[in-house]
């Protein structure tokens, strides 16, 4: 995420990182009782072609084809809030409409060698989602550390769900912009380039996994540096943002769609967003604008959203612990 630009405010994680700009915000990552994880492997770009329609099938990028979708026909699912101990089975009770289609959780890799408890612990929920899991796993030791063997870890980790059926997108080291600056990840453009080579080499033959590259809201030309020199490893292309103020889908995310996603005929899919700042009329306008942007003519390749459904400083749910008229208005953006 972004620290410092003027239409978003980033960081609202609970780890070590904490501070925050002044529009849009994101980096919602909590503490490390409660990170997730994710791995993801190539495909070649007759795989990165998947269209919205394409992907809400079982084939495609895995998206349950029964699975809650916004009004614009967008897979839609959340970020369970671990502070507050809630299930997507609690969520998707609450909704009562179709099951979330994506689950998001966090971990962090803190030493040379992982066990991935934090998403371990999420496991049976995850399962009986069948939700697309996309686990962000966070590498809060120097990225010189993220050797093959680690990465054979965390493909080790991450087998354990696909081997029960769950189709997985890992966003490894989500907002690396943002987080190197802030001081939680650690190294430079090419240890993580070479960092996220190795995980994407060790989950490369399991078809059920796919690389999420997401990273921290900034400008699309500043993002360069950190899109993966492989472009074949990458399967997936997303931003972290959420908006202080009333903005588009298209203000948001256009140049960065059109740059990583567009150019390169790579899936989109929003990892985490919500409202920058504590507004129940900010939260509503963007979901609006998330739900009904044009997929048909204009962003054909965005194929995936998950909403940070957390209460961490301020109020991000849309549907736990909301209002009779929250829940409403927000369940009249899904699809019935």
């Amino acid at each position: 995420m972004d620290s410092g630009s003027s239409d978003f405010s980033s960081d609202n994680s609970t780890d070590s990182d904490s501070s925050s700009s002044s529009t849009l915000s994101t980096g919602n990552s909590t503490d490390s009782s409660s990170n997730s994880t994710s791995a993801g492997n190539s495909t070649d770009s007759s795989s990165n072609s998947t269209s919205s329609s394409d992907s809400t099938s079982s084939g495609g990028l895995g998206l349950p084809s029964d699975g809650l979708k916004t009004k614009n026909g967008v897979p839609f699912g959340f970020l369970p809030d671990v502070s507050a101990q809630a299930t997507m089975a609690e969520i998707n009770k609450a909704v009562g409409m179709s099951p979330a289609s994506t689950y998001g959780w966090y971990a962090q890799i803190t030493g040379d060698s992982w066990d991935g408890s934090q998403l371990l612990s999420q496991k049976q929920d995850i399962i009986d989602s069948k939700a697309v899991f996309i686990p962000a796993v966070m590498p809060t030791v120097d990225m010189s550390a993220i050797t093959s063997d680690v990465a054979k870890q965390v493909a080790s980790v991450l087998k354990q769900f696909t081997d029960e059926g769950v189709e997985v997108w890992l966003r490894f080291a989500h907002e690396v912009n943002y987080y190197i600056s802030s001081g939680t990840y650690h190294g430079n453009v090419d240890s993580y380039q070479t960092a996220w080579a190795n995980i994407a080499e060790a989950v490369k033959d399991n078809p059920k996994i796919k690389m999420f590259w997401c990273p921290n809201w900034a400008d699309a030309s500043s993002l360069e540096q950190w899109f993966p020199k492989d472009a074949s490893t990458v399967d997936i292309v997303g931003m972290d943002a959420y908006p202080q103020s009333q903005q588009s889908f298209d203000d948001v995310y256009g140049s960065f769609y059109d740059a990583f996603a567009k150019k390169n005929n790579i899936p989109f899919a929003i990892g985490e967003t919500g409202p920058g700042k504590g507004d129940d009329s900010l939260k509503e306008y963007w979901l609006k604008q998330i739900a009904e942007v044009d997929v048909q003519d204009k962003y054909p390749l965005y194929i995936a959203g998950c909403w940070f459904e957390y209460y961490k400083g301020f109020d991000f749910r849309i549907i736990m612990d909301q209002s009779s008229s929250i829940v409403a208005e927000s369940k009249g953006e899904f699809q019935s």
